[in-house]
């Protein structure tokens, strides 16, 4: 670290870390539009003084020396001058721990070059009788005038408007670098544009709170930064710019307390880097709850990553909370591919067409969070599933909120880890479009057991990673050799066993070509045994699969026909059918007959029992089991 010695105003070299440096002051400000306006490390090392006298810039640096000095301070900081910008270790240095700097200085001058004196014509209740007009009164207009009230006393005059009038209006309160100048440091004095001193944060801090959105008691203590949702540290810089723009990352490094490399080219592409960065340092899932405005130059693309494409997301997000401590949120890490989530215990996606309407095949991911003018409603995002356990955020413009109360979430769909894609470009979306290609649709299995009257207790579908429930789709995509399965149980109310439909999906890519897809499918039913109590009737089901398009996309339609009856009509067991005899069956032999039954309908039952247990550990899917009765059909090219 280079400190300017404010008697010499020479530099001199420091390798020691911020706590063991001596005492020194550090300057707050804005560049000047033009960069020859400024004395660069390279300049104030080789000028001659008289040279450096006749930059812009070197006002700045002789006015915070000269205020150090009076303070008894013998070093100085000035970002212009102070740090080797040719070097890039050194630079990457420097803003890595630019937050430290500013924290452990004795104390901060910000310089705010447009904010203008206050001139004498003030009235005494405090109330603004100033115009642009009354300023131009003073005569020079450097505001020395014959009252002997300080600029600081004639602020402190203002009535609240007017200072957050007066202060709001200036350049400094726009720039990206100057956020963490403004809560850093522990003791910050402001000075207007002739370099006279106006005030203190801590008795401005009403005024700077309104303007910036940022608590008075971070402004006081910037300790309790951590202690705030990642969205509304996000917010505070929603509005802020930077002149390039791996600067709007770069300059957000201290407020989260995080370190990255510094990679000037890669444009919005570090802000990527610190999101990613943040999230390995917490699970505070506010970070996810931006959106895009219903302007933005992209509000025609439908899907996102659920990273934010810079701050600006953010400012709706001014007074978020998050519920308890994000400690306890579920685990997310960043993979290839994308951010991975392992749910909390009883937690997941859940179904966005369970709360909200319009909303159809989405899922919803709860942030834990809420607005504090809205302490009752939680917050989620929409997700869609594109693949195998793989998805995207939709429809970026809203963020569904839901009632907190008992009974009031919406559906619990998906419990197991899941992936959602880091960022989508527009290209990458129209990609997106097209990922249910080729997938099962199962709406009409669904329409057939409801016109029959089949309500199965369970469902399970295999694999699930690949089970879109939303849309009722068997997602295909990244396989060329696909199958599914999926099984509808329902135990029988005679209570010998359980009635079991399976419909079993396959599909193969010729050649690699999608334009050659082929695909089956086979319907199998474990039927009705005779019993004593047995009401539940007979079912038979076929199925075939027929080309449709959903979307836009091509799939497969899968159909079944299923018919019932409630006559005593034994049906197929396992595979085996039994027929009537030419001769009429004596009691003896029925019950006989009635008893195979019974027992092999309990084994059947303890058998369907394992293989749940198994498919559910995923050491077995229903479609690597021998098929027992079906019928099938196959689509070609």
């Amino acid at each position: 670290m280079h400190l300017i010695d404010t008697t010499t105003l020479t530099l001199q070299s420091f390798m020691r870390p911020v706590d063991k440096l001596p005492s020194y002051a550090i300057l707050s400000h804005t560049w000047y539009q033009s960069p020859g306006d400024e004395v660069t490390f390279q300049d104030f090392t080789s000028l001659p003084p008289h040279e450096l006298e006749q930059k812009r810039g070197y006002a700045k640096i002789n006015q915070t020396c000269q205020r150090a000095k009076k303070s008894g301070i013998k070093w100085a900081w000035v970002d212009t001058c102070c740090i080797n910008k040719q070097s890039s270790a050194e630079l990457t240095e420097a803003l890595n721990t630019m937050w430290a700097w500013y924290r452990g200085a004795t104390v901060c001058f910000a310089f705010l070059e447009d904010l203008e004196p206050v001139p004498v014509l003030v009235s005494d209740d405090g109330g603004s009788n100033v115009g642009s007009n009354v300023s131009a009164s003073t005569g020079s207009g450097t505001g020395s005038t014959t009252s002997s009230h300080t600029q600081a006393e004639r602020m402190d005059r203002l009535s609240h408007d007017e200072k957050v009038r007066r202060f709001g209006a200036c350049y400094w309160f726009t720039r990206g670098w100057t956020l963490q100048e403004l809560i850093a440091p522990s003791k910050m004095g402001f000075y207007n544009s002739n370099w006279e001193f106006v005030g203190e944060k801590p008795a401005l801090k009403h005024v700077l709170a309104e303007i910036t959105q940022i608590s008075e008691s971070v402004l006081e203590n910037s300790a309790l930064l951590p202690t705030i949702p990642a969205a509304q540290r996000m917010s505070w810089a929603s509005s802020r710019v930077t002149t390039r723009p791996e600067d709007m990352a770069y300059c957000l490094l201290g407020i989260f307390d995080v370190q990255i490399p510094l990679l000037y080219g890669e444009g919005e592409k570090a802000f990527i880097r610190l999101q990613e960065e943040i999230i390995k340092e917490t699970n505070d899932f506010s970070l996810f709850a931006w959106k895009t405005g219903r302007g933005s130059a992209t509000q025609h693309q439908k899907h996102w990553g659920i990273l934010a494409p810079s701050p600006k997301e953010f400012a709706s997000c001014r007074d978020i909370e998050v519920w308890g401590n994000p400690l306890y949120n579920a685990e997310c890490l960043i993979t290839s591919k994308g951010l991975r989530i392992t749910p909390a215990p009883g937690d997941g996606l859940r179904s966005g067409s369970s709360r909200f309407k319009n909303v159809e095949g989405t899922y919803i991911l709860d942030l834990g969070c809420y607005h504090r003018s809205q302490k009752d409603k939680a917050i989620g995002v929409f997700l869609q599933q594109h693949g195998s356990d793989l998805y995207c955020r939709v429809m970026p413009e809203f963020l569904p909120m839901w009632p907190t109360g008992p009974g009031q979430q919406p559906v619990l769909r998906k419990s197991r880890g899941f992936h959602i894609t880091k960022t989508v470009s527009q290209v990458a979306s129209t990609m997106l479009g097209s990922s249910h290609r080729w997938a099962f649709n199962l709406s009409q299995v669904f329409t057939a057991m409801a016109d029959i009257k089949y309500r199965p207790q369970q469902s399970q579908f295999q694999p699930q990673e690949s089970w879109d429930g939303e849309r009722i789709l068997f997602l295909s995509q990244g396989s060329r050799n696909f199958q599914c399965c999926a099984v509808f149980v329902r135990t029988r109310t005679d209570g010998l066993g359980a009635l079991r439909i399976s419909v079993w999906c396959q599909l193969h890519l010729v050649h690699g070509d999608e334009g050659e897809a082929q695909a089956s499918v086979r319907i199998e039913f474990n039927g009705q045994t005779r019993g004593t109590t047995d009401a539940d009737g007979y079912v038979k089901c076929k199925g075939k699969v027929v080309r449709d398009t959903y979307e836009g996309q091509p799939v497969f339609k899968v159909l079944v026909e299923a018919t019932t009856s409630e006559s005593r009509a034994v049906g197929t067991i396992m595979g085996t059918s039994v027929f009537a005899r030419a001769k009429p069956l004596n009691n003896h032999m029925l019950a006989r007959a009635e008893a195979l039954m019974n027992r092999m309908a309990k084994a059947r039952q303890i058998k369907h029992h394992e293989k749940v247990a198994a498919a559910a550990e995923g050491s077995e899917r229903y479609f690597n089991s021998a098929p027992a009765s079906m019928s099938s059909s196959m689509v070609g090219k």
